[in-house]
């Protein structure tokens, strides 16, 4: 499980986004939580980057395996890296979890309405700009990525499989019906409106940069949960502090810490929180339609990643350590097809073994410089 759709991103020439995050302190604040999820990796050798350039050109049919280490770059945290989310101890709610309990739910969703705003505003970083560019020029011929975030599609990817799904979808689990996450969070809203409340001030507050960058760096992640503000019901029987206006571990304008799905860290997550239910049969449990742990990858969105895999003869995997089965299938199928496989990743892979090539850098500096490559800067002629 590891994709902004419906906001605005402003466009370069040719379609692509622009990687920009955002002005003032805003911008600044994601400058820096986006430079602490990233790894750390020294610039790309120049002749590493002609050879990888060369075995692009060099195909016909090449196709693109990203993870979580291609949207770092965005602010968005991964799993597995020093500073991923394993490194404090998290683990994900998995698909039967999330089956077993209202409660569970109401843990789940509320994690999710405070993290939604931030997430879904997530831009395209330069890895994601330069893989749509290249597709666009006729290099790369389809994506796969394992992310749920959908900044490729923002980007100006057109060819995509989402792999785990995606995060801005919805699906009723009784009666299969898809509504998107931008209206579900507005009926949660008014749903949970001290909760929407409470959203609306931290989102309205000027950022504390500092807090943030410490936050991506995965410091004191006790201290980053919050109290979430519940319905007036249920807080009006505490001491008489209204907790939408309270935090715990949090001052104005804090956010929890962000997961690479985009909930947030809470401190009584779920508790009085009132979930919402499917419009179309009218009492459906909703869940995001993401492939939790524990859960299956729909059998055609499977079938599709595997011939697109193993149709290519060269498949770049960016960004991920491939530990996943789901994904590492697909490298043995292009492997297995004869396809070259290329690595970029600051770090071990499960794929490693099966590498022809492999450049320990980051997904962004190494992709526009390939981006801008001499013998990828023009279209790719058939």
């Amino acid at each position: 499980m590891r994709a902004p759709h419906g906001c605005s991103i402003p466009t370069s020439k040719g379609g692509a986004a622009s990687p920009a995050p955002g002005g003032g302190l805003r911008g600044v604040a994601a400058s820096a939580a986006a430079a602490a999820a990233a790894p750390a990796a020294p610039p790309a050798d120049a002749r590493a980057l002609d050879k990888l350039a060369d075995a692009i050109h060099s195909s016909s049919r090449l196709v693109v395996l990203t993870g979580a280490g291609c949207s770092t770059e965005s602010g968005v945290p991964d799993y597995r890296s020093p500073q991923g989310a394993y490194s404090t101890g998290f683990k994900p709610m998995t698909h039967q979890q999330f089956l077993a309990s209202p409660a569970n739910r109401a843990r789940y969703w509320a994690r999710s309405f405070y993290g939604w705003p931030r997430f879904s505003a997530t831009q395209p970083n330069p890895a994601h700009v330069a893989l749509a560019e290249l597709e666009q020029r006729g290099w790369v011929q389809g994506l796969i990525t394992q992310n749920v975030d959908r900044l490729h599609t923002a980007a100006g990817s057109r060819n995509v499989i989402e792999l785990h799904g995606s995060s801005h979808d919805v699906v009723c689990l009784e009666c299969g019906r898809r509504s998107s996450r931008h209206a579900v969070q507005a009926e949660l809203a008014a749903l949970n409106p001290a909760a929407a409340a409470h959203v609306a001030q931290l989102t309205a507050a000027p950022p504390d940069v500092r807090r943030e960058r410490e936050q991506a760096l995965r410091v004191g992640t006790s201290g980053d949960a919050f109290r979430v503000a519940v319905a007036p019901a249920a807080s009006s029987s505490s001491s008489g502090s209204s907790s939408s206006s309270g935090s715990s571990g949090s001052g104005p304008g804090g956010v929890g810490l962000q997961r690479p799905d985009g909930d947030v860290e809470l401190a009584d997550a779920g508790v009085g929180f009132t979930l919402a239910a499917c419009g179309g049969c009218g009492g459906g449990p909703l869940k995001p339609d993401v492939v939790f742990f524990g859960d299956n990858i729909p059998p055609e969105r499977k079938d599709r990643a595997a011939a697109l895999a193993g149709g290519c003869d060269a498949l770049l995997v960016v960004g991920t350590s491939v530990q996943v089965y789901s994904a590492f299938r697909l490298v043995e199928a292009a492997r297995g097809a004869g396809a070259k496989v290329l690595i970029i990743n600051v770090g071990p892979t499960r794929a490693d073994k099966l590498a022809d090539f492999k450049l320990e850098a980051r997904a962004g500096e190494v992709l526009t410089r390939l981006s801008r490559h001499p013998q990828l800067l023009l279209p790719r002629v058939s």
